[in-house]
């Protein structure tokens, strides 16, 4: 027995082979209906449709034999895929390369074997149209050109088979693109070569709010505020631009606009897509962060002079100590002044300090978890509780207040500056009311805090600026702080997603109303 060679082509047959996606597949009736007519026409047992892998011959259709397959060191149809034409062996057993066969000592008793190759859509020879007799028999020349045509038959159907699966697979492809365009959070447009609007994706008539239809032959530039001359020759020229401007809607209403657009072909056509986007978000960002950025340099400045004035005392009667000896009682004046100078450097350094790690750290920096507000506000009493002023305060806890998403340290600092400054700008025989009750924060549950004092209230200036870092009013002067306290509330409570309001009028004392978004369950 002899095996036959590989052919020249042998890696490039195997992967075509494999890019069918045909081996090992469920039967079907195309390939089956001609295995069927083969056997009828030429009066033979067993025909088959042979597929040739790398170690074995796989039957793709057969009639009259049960076996899936066999190796393919045995296989008569590894001789024929090297043939351009029909191979026949009219008697095995007087033909060397077949005699010692295991295909011809035992089952299935080969004696008769016609075969012509079957081929891929490139050319290449991927197997057979084969037939077995156990009977040596002729073959004529008319025979061998009707198996000829039959070879042809499955060669049509394997191309067939394979257009099949491309259409398949474009048609799941485009199913994919399609939901990927539907569901894209940037809006995306196809404009023609002309510049006219072909069709928008959702984000895209969310974003101009209008439907494609509305839009559909419209000039793209019609869209923007600023001119877009220019854009479609560096398109030409490969690049993708990417540009921003203004977005103009179909009732002339604006929004601050990047897109990017890139040319392509589509069915020999030239084609543009175009990514969009509304960067109104984008854009309140980077100015917020501008806002900080002038409020820390503000900051740093007017730190600088808060500072200064403490530093100096302390400075200024510590030599005075050192270069001359005074009396006791005047020693320790002085001493105390150091001190008490002392202590307000601490603070304000300790509340600046505070204030850059707040902003710099952001929500990133919160610890936030689900916590009862009550318990919160306890520990903000107990930060007030040194000053000797907590008898004053009135704590109503409503029912069936929700918890609240928070970050309870930096939430209790906030709440402790907004209750001692109800109390350093009220009389000692008044009270601070605060009350905790459930409200609405934005359409969704939430808690409000309450603070109610009854002091010497503000003005509308006085209010508007009343978060300003190192600001105090000078209505008492005598009042200890760094004017600090207030920043700090306000950058903790807009971390936490909070709205504030302040109602105040002078003589008639203070109320702000914070409220929080709530967590799940309820304290």
């Amino acid at each position: 027995m002899l095996e036959a060679i590989l052919p020249p082509n042998e890696q490039q047959r195997l992967a075509v082979l494999l890019d069918l996606k045909i081996l090992d597949t469920p039967p079907e009736e195309r390939f089956d209906r001609i295995t069927r007519l083969a056997a009828r026409l030429f009066g033979v047992p067993i025909a088959m449709v042979t597929l040739i892998d790398a170690e074995r011959q796989w039957f793709k259709s057969r009639v009259g034999i049960d076996i899936a397959g066999s190796p393919r060191s045995t296989s008569f149809c590894a001789h024929a895929l090297l043939q351009d034409g029909v191979m026949v062996v009219e008697d095995a057993t007087h033909d060397a390369r077949f005699s010692g066969n295991p295909m011809v000592v035992d089952a299935p008793h080969v004696r008769f074997y016609a075969g012509h190759p079957v081929s891929a859509p490139d050319g290449s020879h991927v197997g057979t149209l084969c037939l077995v007799d156990q009977a040596p028999r002729q073959f004529t020349e008319e025979e061998c050109l009707v198996l000829r045509d039959l070879a042809g038959i499955v060669t049509h159907e394997i191309a067939a088979r394979q257009l099949q699966d491309h259409l398949a697979e474009q048609r799941e492809n485009e199913t994919w693109l399609r939901a990927l365009l539907e569901n894209a959070p940037d809006g995306v447009m196809m404009v023609d070569e002309d510049g006219a609007i072909v069709s928008l994706n959702p984000a895209a008539e969310a974003l101009y709010g209008c439907t494609s239809a509305d839009l559909k032959g419209r000039l793209a530039r019609s869209l923007m505020v600023e001119s877009a001359d220019g854009i479609a020759d560096r398109v030409h020229a490969g690049q993708t631009v990417m540009m921003e401007g203004t977005g103009l809607r179909l009732d002339n209403t604006t929004f601050p606009l990047e897109f990017s657009v890139r040319a392509l072909r589509l069915e020999g056509k030239l084609h543009y897509a175009a990514v969009v986007r509304n960067v109104a978000h984008r854009r309140d960002s980077e100015a917020a962060t501008r806002e900080r950025d002038a409020r820390r340099s503000k900051y740093l400045a007017t730190a600088t002079h808060e500072l200064r004035t403490p530093m100096a005392s302390v400075l200024g009667f510590s030599e005075l100590l050192v270069k001359r000896e005074f009396d006791q009682p005047t020693g320790q004046e002085l001493v105390n002044i150091i001190h008490a100078q002392a202590k307000v450097l601490i603070s304000v350094t300790n509340q600046l300090l505070e204030l850059a790690r707040i902003e710099a750290g952001g929500r990133a920096g919160l610890r936030m978890g689900t916590h009862s507000m009550t318990d919160v506000l306890d520990q903000s009493l107990q930060t007030l509780s040194p000053q000797g002023k907590n008898a004053r305060i009135k704590l109503i806890i409503a029912p069936d207040v929700p918890l609240v998403a928070a970050d309870p340290q930096r939430l209790q600092v906030a709440l402790a500056n907004l209750i001692g400054n109800a109390l350093n700008y009220s009389k000692a025989d008044t009270t601070v009311t605060v009350t905790v009750q459930p409200q609405e924060h934005r359409g969704l549950p939430g808690v409000e805090v309450r603070v109610a004092d009854q002091g010497i209230g503000m003005n509308t200036e006085q209010v508007i600026r009343m978060y300003d870092a190192f600001y105090r009013a000078k209505t008492l002067p005598e009042v200890p702080g760094s004017g600090l306290g207030l920043a700090i509330f306000k950058e903790i409570i807009e971390l936490h997603n909070a709205t504030v309001e302040v109602d105040s009028a002078p003589g008639e004392g203070t109320v702000v109303s914070l409220v929080l978004p709530a967590a799940g369950g309820r304290r």
